[in-house]
């Protein structure tokens, strides 16, 4: 667990040292809506991104994430396919690919008043990826977004979402899962931000509790684009050894 932490840690402030090389003047209000980090920010966006899942025994899986986003006042339409790549660990078993679930969400920034946002949100998930490597379930994740401005340049936020199954075939167990994020991201004139986010995650129906720390970076490089690095790190071995560490680079074009 130490090596892959550091290895990963060395990754993740190289990224950050790599976007953080220009210097263009950016309005931070305009950043903080382009960057994607506030929910109750709504704008019109593509972007990519590839996750990787470092899991124990040589076993990994890699994840590229496609996004479209459609703002329309207050509200936001989303849909994200996706395309995963896994290795079993096992020597000579090589990579298989497939297109996993799509992700589909409806979201309404309902109040944005001074210091105070508030945002709720739908994401269903669509089982289209055969066995191995899409869930095999239909399911919802409702939640709710407080965002507050504690200056210009700074802000917290707190979403509390709820994760269940609309459709499953009786194999798999039931899903019920409560995840809390709380996230705290500076933006600064220069196009740079940084997130840090706990989260929270209490499996139900498997009696289990995980607490995820993640540490985010982002650049704006202009004309709407932004490059994005982060990593996921559980706190709990189990959670390392089956799901991994993940590492994501990403962009996004602003319209």
């Amino acid at each position: 667990m130490k090596s892959k932490l550091k290895n990963g840690l060395i990754l993740f402030f190289f990224v950050s040292t790599t976007v953080c090389g220009q210097t263009d003047s950016l309005s931070i209000e305009k950043l903080r809506t382009e960057s994607g980090v506030d929910p109750t920010r709504v704008n019109s966006r593509v972007g990519y991104s590839g996750l990787y899942f470092d899991k124990a025994n040589n076993a990994s899986s890699i994840s590229n994430k496609f996004s479209l986003v459609l703002g329309v006042n207050r509200w936001s339409f989303s849909v994200k396919p996706e395309i995963m790549t896994t290795h079993s660990g096992v020597s000579g078993t090589g990579f298989q690919s497939s297109f996993s679930d799509v992700k589909f969400s409806i979201l309404n920034a309902f109040y944005v008043k001074g210091k105070n946002s508030l945002a709720g949100s739908v994401e269903f998930n669509l089982p289209t990826g055969k066995q191995g490597f899409g869930s095999q379930l239909f399911s919802a994740t409702p939640a709710l977004t407080y965002s507050y401005t504690i200056n210009q340049s700074l802000f917290l936020a707190i979403q509390p979402q709820y994760t269940f199954a609309i459709a499953k075939d009786d194999l798999y167990p039931d899903l019920s899962i409560l995840t809390n994020r709380i996230f705290i991201a500076k933006f600064t004139k220069t196009g740079l931000f940084y997130v840090f986010e706990p989260r929270t995650i209490i499996d139900f129906e498997n009696k289990n509790f995980d607490l995820i720390l993640s540490p985010i970076v982002g650049k704006s490089l202009g004309a709407g684009f932004n490059l994005v690095g982060l990593m996921e790190i559980p706190t709990k071995k189990s959670t390392i050894d089956d799901r991994g560490i993940l590492y994501q680079i990403g962009f996004n074009k602003n319209f």
